[in-house]
């Protein structure tokens, strides 16, 4: 078990690229510097190459860098967020960076289940949606949104934008604070009845 979380509320770092893959979200390399290190290091490697230049000095005009967003609970992404090859690791870093939720038009598959499975909400709204967001962020950049993960839907200084689609099971988990395993354990009367009731119709199922 977990923290039950119910809504989240902060400002959105705004990186609004389409097909970020999980080599962007944490390349290969200093990802092998760290791995002595420990879960608790990788937020150091999220969007090296993009937050870092090649001496390892922050690069001023990459959104994360901004200091107007520091401790931004939400980013806000394009379409096919989180794509190419299955590392669970980039959701940690997600995570520990400090984010709760990524807020896009579409996710790679893997990428949201290992985003539920850690209970960074991913967050997905159709292009209308998006675009009310977008352009009431650009208006004022460090307005605060609110998701409220009951409801299913996203406010903005009190109007509320839009709703957003989350998968039945994962969304279940962040809220009640709960893994697959606690999630299956609810369940646990009715699985062995089930077996029960298998084993009376094909006994051979019990040996």
């Amino acid at each position: 078990m977990t923290e039950k979380l119910t809504s989240i509320l902060g400002m959105a770092v705004p990186l609004l690229w389409d097909n970020v893959d999980t080599d962007a979200l944490v390349p290969a390399a200093p990802h092998k510097k760290i791995n002595g290190g420990g879960r608790d290091r990788l937020r150091e490697i999220l969007f090296y190459e993009f937050r870092f230049d090649a001496a390892g000095r922050p690069k001023p005009d990459f959104v994360l860098n901004d200091p107007q967003f520091a401790g931004a609970p939400i980013l806000l992404a394009g379409e096919n967020f989180g794509c190419g090859s299955s590392r669970e690791v980039a959701v940690w870093s997600l995570r520990d960076f400090g984010f709760r939720a990524v807020l896009a038009k579409s996710f790679a598959e893997i990428f949201e289940q290992n985003a539920y499975k850690n209970h960074l909400l991913p967050v997905t709204v159709d292009t209308a949606t998006h675009a009310r967001i977008v352009a009431k962020l650009n208006c004022f950049p460090q307005q605060a949104i609110f998701i409220d993960l009951v409801e299913r839907c996203i406010a903005i200084g009190g109007e509320t934008i839009g709703s957003f689609m989350a998968d039945e099971m994962g969304l279940e988990m962040i809220v009640n604070g709960m893994d697959e395993f606690s999630l299956t354990a609810r369940h646990v009367a009715d699985i062995q009845a089930t077996q029960r009731r298998l084993a009376e119709t094909w006994p051979w199922l019990a040996t």
